[in-house]
């Protein structure tokens, strides 16, 4: 078999590229950029583009700029798709997961932006692109920055951060309400010193989840410390919550019979910390967290943790009503409901009051 011409593999590299929604947020480059950028020769750039055009694929505006042409009958170039987010979301998240499966199963272009501080030009560059749909994770706005997600209200969504009021549509997990079944979970178990642990950047979402915490423990009569000790935006936070549990245990201020981590990252470098000081988990102190539950189930001993449902349904409602096959207008907030909340690991014993009786 002959191989490939170099002038047809640019082209297959380029076609998917466009596939992929990589020039939705920025016009196609022209022969001379493309030459440059892929290393070849500008005759060979030419020929590559020339076949995209010959194909249908591209074509020539009448300011001679090259444009990406709509397939006939397909969804996938017609309409663009975006899900804009910080560094710190994992591969494999259970979010960015459905919204790209649900971006594939509805034929539409998807494209992820990565931004690495919120004053990313990415950021900014992925909003003003020509995508029909954004979704978007952040973790706080100024007055200017909201004013532009104002301006794209139409065609946003924001990931756990209720801008409602503004008319802009929110995807979100379990209500921070969602604590109390996991502190009376520990209640029922005869934990009554329950202490709260967060490193994560301070946001609304933290804020909310603290307070229901404190709530939750004055609910049931209990009491607990908060170690709250955020880090910076775009800072992993695990490694901090292991050195500020570090330091709680070395100043002697860890009295609690259970540990509430905000997440399930920092409730790992919980059980890493406690491992080194041969404090038991859950024999000396049980261990609970929040979301991450695949997560939960791998660390050693599993995690009992709230257990976040599958967002696939929510966000599927949400592209069926942009694509307008079922529309909900004047639906703001999609919010995934409780059922079984507390997903049961081995890092909660029963503490026993009478031999107990402080607890």
């Amino acid at each position: 078999m002959a191989p490939q011409l170099k002038y047809v593999q640019i082209a297959e590299q380029l076609k998917r590229r466009i596939e992929n929604g990589d020039y939705n947020f920025c016009a196609m480059p022209g022969v001379p950029k493309l030459a440059a950028e892929i290393g070849v020769s500008y005759l060979t750039a030419r020929q590559a583009v020339q076949k995209l055009i010959a194909d249908g694929v591209l074509r020539r505006a009448d300011n001679s700029r090259l444009e990406i042409c709509n397939r006939p009958g397909s969804r996938r170039n017609s309409f663009k798709v975006a899900f804009i987010h910080p560094l710190d979301v994992i591969p494999n998240s259970v979010w960015r997961n459905s919204i790209c499966k649900t971006a594939g199963e509805f034929e539409c272009s998807f494209r992820e932006i990565v931004y690495c501080h919120n004053d990313d030009p990415l950021l900014y560059d992925g909003l003003d692109g020509g995508f029909d749909l954004i979704f978007l994770r952040f973790d706080g706005a100024d007055p200017l920055f909201l004013e532009k997600l104002k301006k794209q209200s139409d065609r946003l969504v924001t990931l756990f951060h209720d801008l409602t009021r503004y008319g802009i549509r929110c995807l979100d997990g379990l209500n921070p309400a969602a604590i109390d079944d996991l502190i009376r979970y520990l209640y029922e178990r005869g934990h009554r010193r329950i202490d709260c642990l967060n490193t994560q950047p301070a946001s609304s979402t933290v804020d909310a989840r603290i307070a229901q915490w404190r709530a939750s423990l004055k609910k049931y009569g209990c009491t607990g410390r908060l170690h709250n000790d955020p880090v910076a935006p775009f800072v992993w936070s695990m490694p901090h919550a292991y050195n500020v549990l570090n330091g709680v245990i070395a100043r002697g201020e860890l009295d609690a019979d259970a540990l509430f981590c905000l997440a399930t990252p920092i409730a790992r470098a919980a059980l890493r910390c406690f491992h080194e000081h041969a404090i038991r988990v859950p024999e000396d102190i049980s261990v609970v967290s929040w979301g991450e539950t695949e997560e939960a189930r791998m660390a050693i001993p599993s995690l009992t943790t709230v257990d976040t449902p599958d967002p696939a349904p929510l966000v599927r409602q949400i592209f069926e009503h942009d694509l307008g096959i079922r529309p909900q207008p004047g639906r703001l907030l999609y919010r995934t409901a409780a059922s079984n909340v507390i997903l049961a690991g081995e890092s909660v014993q029963e503490r026993n009051l009478t031999n107990h009786p402080s607890k």
